[in-house]
């Protein structure tokens, strides 16, 4: 089965994606099912592409990769790289400091964030990331992140200790609080913790309870949008599957204007999972 390793993708479109693949196959990399590009794998079974002309125009892209071996029935990658590659600036304008997003979704479960969305990206610190922080009508929050498999994740609002956990073998971690979280501002901290319980990274952003009434068929669940969020990951974290983010999208019109376009601070309600 063909992966993605890396996917690095310019502002401009011109786009570095290598990954493995059964060695001496043939690879094409395709956009929304059409071949862009293709390499050949070599004896270790390693793969690099480069695509730059014509590079990847504005807007969203999904790539695949295809493995080709005379006599066999080719074989296309379970994984996906999400790409949303920014609009040029126009005439005259400064250069725009905007990246590209960049996420490798695998079959099941969430997306990950390769490439973040702006030089700023996602809260990060080392090793340790935060994905989302979510909460439901009644304050119970969650918050989701990454960091080294196996280490320990304490989290604190205004500086005390509601949840603790373990990052998974795959380095993801969720906490969810016990106690409900009040209406207002606060400050949210997530430390991860060496074997002797001190701290070796650690993140802190502000983070508000807005009070919102419960939208049509919704489940009272909201998600707060923090730095480096997007839609696309919002769903694969809460339904499973990235294309759901169109779900998000129709219940939360009012204000989202464009859907590669979301920003920190936004309180989004999440409808039930059908």
């Amino acid at each position: 089965m063909p992966t993605f390793d890396v996917a690095r993708i310019g502002p401009d479109g011109r786009a570095v994606v290598a990954g493995r693949a059964a060695p001496g196959a043939k690879v094409l990399l395709l956009d929304g099912g059409k071949e862009i590009a293709s390499a050949v794998a070599d004896a270790r079974g390693e793969w690099v592409i480069i695509a730059q002309e014509p590079p990847l125009a504005p807007g969203q892209h999904e790539l695949r990769v295809i493995q080709h071996i005379e006599g066999r029935a080719p074989v296309t990658s379970d994984q996906v790289v999400i790409a949303v590659v920014p609009q040029p600036p126009a005439a005259g304008a400064p250069a725009s400091k905007e990246e590209t997003l960049v996420m490798i979704a695998p079959a099941k479960g969430a997306a990950t964030l390769v490439q973040p969305p702006s030089a700023a990206g996602v809260p990060k610190s080392g090793d340790l990331v935060i994905s989302t922080v979510d909460y439901d009508d009644r304050g119970q929050a969650t918050i989701s992140g990454q960091a080294s498999p196996g280490t320990t994740i304490r989290a604190y609002v205004d500086d005390k200790i509601v949840a603790e956990g373990i990052a998974g073998t795959d380095g993801r971690w969720r906490l969810a609080p016990s106690s409900p979280i009040d209406h207002g501002k606060h400050k949210l901290r997530v430390d991860r913790l060496a074997p002797d319980g001190k701290p070796v990274a650690r993140l802190e952003l502000p983070f508000e309870r807005v009070a919102v009434a419960p939208a049509p068929g919704g489940d009272g669940k909201r998600l707060y949008v923090v730095r480096g969020d997007n839609l696309w990951n919002i769903a694969r974290v809460h339904y499973g599957e990235g294309w759901r983010h169109t779900t998000i999208f129709k219940a939360n019109k009012d204000q989202i204007l464009n859907p590669h376009l979301i920003y920190p601070g936004q309180v989004f309600t999440l409808p039930k999972g059908d």
